[in-house]
Formats: C-alpha cells, structure tokens, sequence
C-alpha cells in the first residue's frame, strides 16, 4: 500500500522471529551509492572493474584448505556489494534468485554468514547448502565429456533465466540493497537499521508498468538487464524490450523511455554530468537524464551512433548485438574522454568513442562510420586468422587502457550456465586476452599486449589500481585458477591454482579484491574467499582513498 508520504510499505518477516508492524522505505529524492570498494556490478557507475587498491602478491602457489575460504549457498549470485557501517563492520550483501543474504569477515578472517532473507524463485525450487554440496559432488565425480556429465550440466539449461531476477544488484549509501526482479526493482534493508547483526527486511518493490513498455511479440514480458544510478540520485534500470527506466529510489514512481525499434541486452554506464550509455541490439546511444525527463536532444549533449553487425549475430547470437555493458574511459579531469564498446562484428572490434563533444580538428579515421569513433581494433587475440570471437563481458577499464578476454566457446555454443557448466573441456574452453591503449600524444588506439595463452571464460577481469595487476579467474591444464598479470605488459605475476571443482567456476561475474588484498568472487554453489593479502580484516591500510 502507499503511504501518505507515496513511500511504499510492505509487511515483512525477520528469519527465526516473526514481525508484525509494517517496514517503510525512507521518503528518499536522492541516493549515491556506498562508498565500498564494490557497491554494485562492475563496481562503479563508469562500470570500469577497476578497485583502487593494491592486489596479493604472493607467489605462484596450489591453493589449500588453509588459504581458500568457501560458503556454500544456492547456484550463482548477482556480486557481492560491500557496505561500511558507522561502527566500521563491512558487510558484504548477496544477492540470489532464493535468498538475500549479508557475509562479513571474523576475526579469523573467515567468511561468515550473518543471516539471510528466503525468497521464493519463480521456476526452480530453492537450493539448500547441502543441495548444492551435493549437485557439485556429482559433477565432480562424473567424467568431464560423457554422457553423464553433460546429462548433469543439461539439467541447469534456463536457470541463467532465472538468474536474471537477482543478477543486477547495488548497495546505497544509505545500506540499502536494490535488486533486479526480472519486472521490476526490489529494495532491501536491515530490520533494525544501523545494526550490522540485524535481519533482512523487504522495503519495498517497483514493478514496471507494462503499458510503457514496449512488450510484443519478440519480448511479451519484461525482463530488467541492468541497473545503475545517476549523480542527482535516480535509479536507472533498462529492459530487455528496448526501454530506459528512471526509479526514485523511495519506488514510488518512475520516468520511461523506449528505444524504438531495439532492444537492449546489456546494463549501462552513466557519466558525472548524467550522460547515460545505453547499449542497443544496432546502435549504442547516449541519453542525457534531465532530472526529470530524458534528452535524446544533440543540444544536450546526446547521440546515437550505429555499430556493425556480423553475420554471427543472427545464426549465434540470436540477434542480441553486442554482449558488452559500455564501460567509460578518462576521468572527469582528464583532457580525452570515450566511452568503449565492442560490436557485433563475427570478429569483435573494440571501438573507442569520444564521450562528448568531438574535438573540432579530429578527422575521421578512414574506413569507420562516423567521426565519432576515435579508434577501431578487431578483438583478435593476436590471430589475424580468426573468422569468429566474441566478448560477453565488458571491458576493464584503467587509465587509457582497456581490457577484453574473450567468451566464445570453441564449439560456438550459446553461453548458458549448461554450457558453463562444461567449460573445463579442452573443446569448450575460449582463450585470449588483449589490452588495447590509448595514446593521447598521438591520439592513437593501439594494441598494447596480447595473451593468447591465458583463460578469463566467463568472468570479468578486474584491475587493482595500486599494484597495476590485472586478475583473471579462469582454467589451465583442466583446473580453475585466479591469474595476476601485469597491467602494462601482461606478463603474469602469479597463477594460484584452486582445483577441478565446479565450486571454483565464476558463472560470469568478476572478481573482486577486498581492502585487506583478499580475492572474493561468487561461484556456482556459493561465495569464495581467498587469504592471499597481506593485512587482516581489521587493517585498513589498502582502503581506498
């Protein structure tokens, strides 16, 4: 129901204690988001997957029980957002198709679960801690390649589906948590707020209004595919039907805005000045936020600019376009800006657009499509013989450098968690990682390194700013490992080997690096916590500045 303030108010149950007097959302015009190191899904409105912290340096090393910390939970999880109390606890919220939970570390720098909040999934049961020790064990156990293993694998195809209604997810300086829920946002927060210890409320939810959507025959639901927030405080979802939606964060109300003819597959990037990269299946444009309305207007800064598209798209793609989230390059004190993206090219190029007013004496590189474009570099991985490579991540972003490793499966499946499930076999696994760099002396977008040899499947690599590293988790020789390169030349720093084990399998989301230097990242079946930094939990000396 609404309340007079037009907050939305809900009844909600504490787990283990039942609660009677309804839970408000605060009558909020504005929000931000916290101040952690990863506040929600690619840790920062430039979406840029870069931590200003310094990354592990311990040795090349196989990883034991006594250094890899793991909770088991339920399949895959939407990031882990971290969030500072005033007493100084962090608390890292999960968010899951069946649950809502809030992790901290002990004082034996552990991984412990403070609690969670049920939530019921829409077409998959819930998944306990034991069923999920038990689903893993059986993939384990099964011969990689077999009819049984794939059997197993099979029986996950759809749940990345499901996994839609928790995958996009950030936590407010306010601590709380916003969810994605397939038609709508879904705000969480603590029964008791302010208490770190406290339980999981349900504060309110936003449902999107179907008549301002753009629903037919192609996409007859919405389903939301990304989420984050402007600098005057609006959330901004996007729907795969090809809509921008602008949500107060009280969810009382919200502005709409259709991309015709296109639909969207990817989150967005938003700028300081409200600039809103929005990724359609053919163009990639650029909106600006007003405070209360959209601008589509080229006086207020806004554009379109269409990008190419690939046969692939259609016969593998299933006309999805481009798979990366625009990520934003050069700070807001820095001469050049750009926003990256790849295209739906069969061979993916990285193209580098100036994010605002082109420079008037910048002469359009021949052969591109438009002036706008500062540079355009096929995604290659050092194979100018490559027919096919494609990046369902987006790219890392660090000075003028950015990152891509490449997601396509070898035998050109469809990224399902089925699919993921089989990525240790040698016929499956996708290689490569190349950096590309701007230089702004020349003004010239070049290669800067190329690692045929290193595997980021399906993850998205993050950089620790503070130590230049650049963090993968993927596969070598059959087993999952996290792998440190080095920013500037790719050499690699060290590889820690975790296992076999599909425990250790990212299922598409980053890795994060915690203030103390530790590694954490979601998996299939849980959360992984690695105690590879060098100060404790209570050390803040690598937080950011």
């Amino acid at each position: 129901m609404m309340t007079r303030h037009g907050a939305i108010v809900l009844v909600a149950g504490l787990l283990g204690c039942a609660r009677t007097e309804p839970i408000e959302l605060p009558n909020l015009d504005t929000t931000r988001l916290s101040d952690g190191t990863c506040p929600t899904i690619h840790c920062n409105t430039y979406q840029t997957d870069a931590l200003p912290l310094k990354g592990p340096e311990a040795p090349t090393q196989v990883l034991g029980n006594d250094v890899i910390d793991h909770l088991w939970s339920s399949p895959i999880a939407g990031g882990i957002l971290d969030y500072t109390y005033a007493d100084g606890t962090t608390v890292f919220w999960v968010s899951q198709v069946d649950r809502i939970m809030k992790l901290r570390l002990d004082e034996q720098n552990r991984l412990q679960k403070i609690t969670e909040l049920p939530v019921q999934p829409k077409k998959f049961p819930r998944f306990s801690p034991e069923d999920m020790q038990r689903v893993v064990a059986k993939l384990d156990a099964a011969k990689l390649g077999t009819k049984e293993y794939d059997d197993l694998a099979d029986e996950w195809n759809g749940y990345q589906i499901e996994g839609l209604r928790a995958y996009y997810a950030m936590v407010s300086d306010r601590g709380i948590l916003y969810v994605s829920n397939r038609n709508g946002v879904v705000a969480y927060g603590d029964a008791e707020p302010g208490n770190p210890s406290s339980g999981i409320v349900k504060l309110g939810q936003y449902v999107f209004k179907k008549l301002k959507l753009q629903l037919g025959f192609k996409m007859p639901l919405p389903i939301m595919i990304g989420m984050n927030v402007t600098p005057d405080g609006r959330i901004i979802a996007v729907t795969i039907d090809g809509t921008v939606v602008a949500i107060k964060p009280d969810l009382s109300d919200a502005v709409y805005y259709n991309l015709r003819d296109e639909q969207i597959w990817n989150s967005i990037a938003i700028d300081e000045h409200g600039g809103i990269y929005v990724p359609g299946t053919r163009k990639l444009h650029k909106l600006i936020w007003k405070g209360d309305r959209f601008s589509d207007d080229p006086k207020d800064g806004a554009w379109v600019e269409a990008y190419e598209i690939g046969s692939l798209d259609a016969t593998l793609r299933a006309e999805r376009g481009s798979g990366t989230t625009p990520a934003l390059m050069g700070g807001p004190d820095d001469k050049d800006k750009f926003v990256v993206f790849a295209d739906a090219a069969n061979v993916n190029n990285l193209i580098l657009y100036w994010r605002d007013e082109i420079p008037p004496d910048w002469k359009q590189i021949p052969g591109t499509s438009s002036r706008r474009i500062a540079g355009l570099l096929p995604v290659n991985f050092g194979d100018e013989s490559l027919s096919n490579s494609y990046s369902e991540n987006s790219a890392t972003i660090f000075d003028y450098g950015a990152v891509l490793a490449n997601n396509q499966v070898k035998t050109d499946e469809k990224m399902m968690l089925d699919v993921q499930l089989k990525m240790k076999d040698p016929k499956r696994t996708p290689y490569g990682v190349q950096k590309f760099q701007w230089d702004p002396e020349k003004r010239e977008w070049k290669v800067a390194w190329t690692r045929p040899d290193v595997s980021s499947p399906n993850s998205t690599p993050v950089v620790t700013t503070k130590n230049r590293q650049l963090h993968t988790v993927g596969l070598k020789d059959g087993k999952w490992t996290m792998q440190t390169l080095d920013w500037d030349t790719g050499e690699t720093r060290a590889i820690y080997t975790l296992g076999q084990s599909e425990r250790y399998n990212p299922i598409m989301l980053a890795l994060q690096v915690l203030p103390n230097g530790d590694p954490l990242f979601a998996t299939f079946g849980g959360v992984m916590h690695l105690r590879l930094g060098e100060s404790g939990p209570g050390d803040h000396s690598n937080s950011p500045q």
